[in-house]
């Protein structure tokens, strides 16, 4: 019995070796575009910025100190510059993601596929025409949401920035400087933050559709949480992996069908037969 438990664990080790493998040239492929989209904002941004160097003049502070101090970002519309490079980008980002989410899941479909597509002798095909993968897809491919999630978090470091610069008097330059800085961090760690949440959680997807695919053949599965087992292991997922194997349609006790539980989580699912009492 312990035998059999210790051959199982290292199936799983194996597991989560082939799996972040996969995910990672995945998220090396589609990194450089996010990098590129975010080299691109910083180009639109700091081309608009030029036309608010005179916030940066004496002559401007000065009358700022005399009139409506707290009134700048109002006064000025950053919001609304902001809304355009939003406006203006939002396509491109929508389409880098939805590409991502795309191969991933496939991608992970096929790991099932090989992993446990012999437990049927028919094994079930999967595209992204299946109805599940559609269904994801309408609830959370290149969603909206989260597109305004990702662009609002830069807007509102962007206008942290500026803000920040008017109120202590720093000058034009050295406020660029930090934008495009600020930028250049986005165009490294942000593009590989996003590329690697982006192929693990539509990898996963398609791993977990497949296996619920082998379900609706009638044959009883269950599925497991299981952590990197490294520094970056949080106890959300350690909750997640202590439950043990559970019902393939039960959420874990995080609120999750499967990883990723967070960005950086490098956590995966395994799936397997339930076991006859």
């Amino acid at each position: 019995m312990i035998a059999r438990e210790a051959a199982a664990r290292l199936n799983r080790a194996a597991i989560g070796l082939r799996k972040r493998y996969e995910v990672d040239v995945l998220a090396r492929k589609y990194r450089p575009k996010f990098t590129r989209f975010f080299l691109h904002q910083k180009t639109l941004t700091l081309g608009r910025f030029k036309d608010y160097r005179f916030l940066f003049t004496e002559e401007y502070r000065t009358l700022r100190e005399e009139t409506r101090p707290n009134e700048f970002l109002t006064t000025h519309d950053w919001d609304g510059l902001w809304q355009d490079i939003d406006r203006a980008t939002f396509d491109d980002l929508q389409k880098i993601i939805a590409q991502v989410e795309g191969e991933g899941v496939l991608k992970g479909a096929a790991f099932g596929l090989n992993q446990i597509g012999t437990i049927t002798p028919d094994s079930p095909t999967f595209s992204l025409a299946n109805p599940r993968a559609v269904q994801w897809f309408m609830q959370n491919g290149g969603s909206v949401d989260k597109i305004k999630g990702i662009n609002k978090t830069t807007g509102d470091q962007i206008r942290a920035i500026i803000a920040k610069a008017i109120e202590t008097g720093q000058s034009y330059n050295k406020t660029a400087k930090e934008i495009s800085d600020k930028f250049d961090g986005f165009s490294r760690e942000r593009a590989q933050t996003i590329a690697v949440l982006e192929s693990g959680n539509a990898y996963e997807e398609g791993n977990a559709e497949f296996a619920r695919s082998i379900a609706d053949e009638g044959i009883t599965m269950v599925k497991r949480w299981n952590t990197s087992a490294d520094e970056k292991q949080c106890d959300v997922c350690q909750g997640n992996e202590d439950e043990g194997p559970i019902p393939i349609n039960q959420y874990h006790q995080s609120g999750h069908q499967q990883p990723c539980a967070h960005p950086g989580c490098r956590c995966y699912e395994t799936y397997e037969q339930a076991k006859e009492s």
